[in-house]
């Protein structure tokens, strides 16, 4: 969890100005103060409003970085994109400012240097509780679960056979996407019921997943 006491300090590297105004880089954090305004102007997105989050950054482009302040998740960093799957990419700010030095130093984009998988949640049990009553709910509330599936630490059988059943393919490609990234022989049942998914889409996935099981 981010105290206030490490946003005070985040904030404060921030107001530097070493890590604004690099728009090659698509690195363009905000201050406080613009943080706050950018916010409310996204008040009404559904991510945003679910999880209670900060948007930290406007790098001229149409996706952003939020900090999230709803359990399990308080502390870590979305990324809200806007043509890709959306995900936690940070633990916390620091794992961001450290990101945007190698961003930085490299001369990548801010986004190409995010890690490949996004770091689990450490109350994975309340990880499972928000997925299992969002993919019940609304399409709004869909794409909020897909944006939390990857924080998933890939234990929760039970609920992963779900998923892989779903009637929305997006979940079970989700599903099948992520094993593929961290593949387990405990998930080949998981996987295989991916890849007999109807839809072609998350079938795809499945297959993909059960190859990297198997391997």
């Amino acid at each position: 969890m981010t105290s206030d006491a490490s946003i005070d300090a985040y904030f404060s590297e921030v107001a530097s100005g070493g890590y604004s105004d690099l728009l090659e880089l698509e690195l363009n954090l905000l201050e406080r103060a613009s943080v706050e305004c950018l916010t409310r102007k996204f008040a009404s997105h559904p991510l945003v409003r679910f999880f209670n989050g900060l948007v930290l950054d406007d790098p001229n482009t149409s996706n952003h970085h939020v900090l999230l302040r709803l359990h399990p998740f308080s502390g870590q960093v979305l990324y809200l994109a806007h043509d890709e799957d959306c995900r936690i990419v940070f633990s916390d700010l620091g794992e961001l400012l450290t990101a945007a030095d190698a961003a930085k130093r490299s001369g990548q984009s801010l986004p190409e240097v995010h890690p490949p998988n996004s770091p689990p949640v450490a109350d994975q049990v309340a990880i499972s509780n928000v997925v299992r009553r969002l993919v019940a709910g609304t399409e709004d509330e869909l794409a909020i679960a897909l944006s939390i599936i990857p924080s998933m630490d890939m234990t929760d059988v039970a609920l992963l056979t779900e998923l892989a059943a779903h009637k929305d393919f997006f979940v079970a490609e989700a599903v099948g996407a992520e094993i593929a990234k961290r593949p387990s022989r405990a998930l080949k049942s998981v996987a295989l019921l991916c890849s007999q998914h109807p839809h072609v889409q998350a079938a795809r996935a499945g297959t993909e997943a059960l190859r990297a099981v198997i391997a």
